[in-house]
């Protein structure tokens, strides 16, 4: 489905307890696929959330807004091979994503709120138009100056069906950063942001999705909720490691 030049996929979430997601994660491994990337299917993904001064993204989300836009700076397993740059957007109950990889450097200007090496992209049209979220960034970071906000950390167990091009991605052990300290740093500090013994599950989708993965869903009796990992840990940085989220 196309929005304005978006791609929009379906978007749902549920918290899960380990007894659900062992009772799902069984059922997965017999209908779906492991994602080839990680062992197992499983790898560490650390997010470091931009904002602007009046934390104009948490608050969008706390006041229900249909359309939402979030920045954000990914890593995957701690490892500087492979950095993105990511805008979602949030359509009601459609989502978008677009993302760009950038290099050590660029991330650390990002960081910075210097935009500028994308704006030389678009001055001299280097990237041919394909790096859209750099682009959009240029634009964003000049409106409004993102700054680091906080980081997300968790574990993620992904199952891929070419059927509807689904995901369904286990998320665990949610944690809470602060936004002012080294992406890569092992030893970041961080505070656990959600309840003991839960899980997020994922699942996104195109058009439809497939009966098999319906019947798995319906077979816990689960229900939908808004789970922003994001919201979480601003929360969570906010209670234990004193920054203010107004």
């Amino acid at each position: 489905m196309q929005y304005h030049n978006h791609q929009l996929r379906h978007e749902l979430k549920y918290q899960i307890s380990y007894a659900d997601y062992y009772e799902l994660r069984s059922r997965a491994l017999s209908f779906l696929r492991h994602d080839p990337h990680g062992r197992d299917g499983q790898y560490f993904i650390r997010s470091l959330y931009l904002d602007d001064i009046r934390h104009s993204n948490y608050q969008q989300k706390g006041d229900g807004w249909e359309r939402r836009r979030k920045y954000r700076l990914r890593i995957y397993d701690l490892s500087r091979d492979v950095i993105k740059f990511e805008i979602k957007d949030k359509y009601g109950k459609f989502i978008s994503k677009v993302s760009s990889r950038v290099t050590e450097e660029q991330c650390a200007r990002i960081l910075r709120a210097d935009f500028g090496f994308a704006g030389e992209l678009i001055r001299t049209n280097a990237d041919g138009g394909r790096e859209k979220a750099l682009r959009i960034g240029y634009v964003d970071c000049a409106c409004k100056i993102l700054r680091p906000q906080v980081v997300v950390d968790y574990t993620r167990e992904v199952f891929i069906c070419d059927e509807g091009n689904v995901r369904m991605t286990f998320d665990m052990d949610l944690r809470a950063g602060a936004g002012t300290g080294d992406i890569f740093d092992p030893h970041l500090p961080t505070v656990a942001a959600y309840e003991p013994g839960r899980m997020i599950l994922e699942v996104k989708y195109d058009d439809y999705l497939p009966e098999i993965v319906r019947k798995m869903l319906r077979s816990l009796r689960l229900w939908q909720s808004a789970q922003s990992k994001f919201t979480m840990c601003c929360l969570a940085q906010a209670n234990y490691l004193g920054r203010v989220v107004d």
